[in-house]
């Protein structure tokens, strides 16, 4: 007998949660079902602010390599927001990609390239101007291996790009 009562009570609840209207809460009238949580980080749209993407990797390395990988990073986002980037692991292959720029008309979301020693380079998107003038930039493989923001001398920096 218990179990036909609980049989018609999970019944009656199915038929009642059926006849809600979409979106409602089937305990609390007039409140809306809770939203589904998405694990997924969703990207920007094309073309959309790279530096608010690329801030959401701070304190990690998406790029699982274990050094040299501020370009791959780089490469990582621009394809993310719907561009080619270089398909390089080089910092010095984004000198020549997008459009060369003046440091007068730098904007968040410009690419900084620098020098690190005889050889060696570094990339990272500009966010803004420090209030001792250097350049504050975000990138990957810096400040503990990690992506990181900057205050890089402008001085280091040789080579100012607008991606697109």
């Amino acid at each position: 007998m218990q179990n036909r009562i609980v049989a018609a009570l999970a019944l009656a609840c199915a038929v009642s949660f059926a006849a809600l209207p979409a979106g409602a809460h089937p305990l609390v009238p007039g409140l809306a079902a809770p939203a589904k949580a998405s694990k997924a980080r969703s990207a920007p749209p094309r073309g959309g602010d790279v530096v608010a993407l690329a801030e959401r990797y701070i304190g990690t390395n998406p790029t699982k390599m274990r050094r040299l990988w501020c370009a791959n990073f780089i490469g990582l986002m621009e394809k993310k927001v719907g561009r080619k980037g270089t398909g390089s692991n080089l910092a010095r292959s984004y000198d020549r990609y997008g459009r060369k720029i003046a440091r007068s008309e730098v904007r968040r979301g410009d690419i900084a390239v620098m020098r690190r020693g005889k050889r060696g380079g570094h990339v990272g998107y500009f966010v803004e101007w420090a209030p001792n003038g250097k350049a504050v930039l975000i990138s990957g493989n810096s400040r503990g291996g990690k992506v990181a923001k900057g205050q890089y001398s402008v001085g280091r920096i040789y080579a100012w790009r607008r991606p697109g």
